[in-house]
């Protein structure tokens, strides 16, 4: 049969209060304050995270906005650089056709010039070839300072008309 004794019971209850202020003293202490020093690490890393989190979204939008800024000066420095080749292509074109103008007036100018010059060149060939024929015919000898002003009368009618 089961026998209960009272001295064992007692016993086993002071062993018990034994072993818990043992267990209390030499591992629930360290325990706990092992659970609070974890405690307080995990909440000072989330804090400091959250700290740095907000840090790296702070420097991610000014990264976005000096991007943007800098994407904007360099559409406008492209834009200033389109208009100033433009310009130094109209420049270049408008010297261009200047040139070409200039070259085309002396052309024109050297031309009628040349033709100038041919036609008084002509004049005097026809002029001195019709006193050649005239004196042919006439059969007499014409002085040379009046073959000169026959020429020049000559010249001077055919150029004004």
């Amino acid at each position: 049969m089961i026998s209960i004794n009272p001295y064992e019971i007692i016993l086993q209850i002071i062993n018990f209060g034994i072993l818990y202020l043992l267990l209390k003293k030499f591992l629930a202490a360290p325990l706990s304050k092992f659970l609070a020093n974890r405690t307080n690490l995990i909440k000072h890393n989330i804090e400091t995270s959250e700290l740095n989190k907000k840090k790296s979204e702070e420097l991610l939008n000014q990264q976005k906005e000096t991007l943007k800024s800098a994407q904007v000066e360099a559409q406008a420095i492209r834009k200033k650089a389109e208009d100033a080749a433009q310009k130094e292509l109209s420049s270049i074109v408008d010297e261009g056709k200047e040139s070409a103008k200039k070259l085309l007036d002396q052309a024109k100018h050297d031309i009628e010039v040349q033709t100038n010059n041919a036609r008084k060149t002509l004049l005097t060939d026809v002029g001195e070839l019709a006193i050649k024929v005239v004196q042919k015919f006439v059969a007499t000898e014409v002085p040379e300072s009046d073959k000169k002003k026959a020429i020049d009368k000559l010249v001077e009618q055919v150029s004004s008309k």
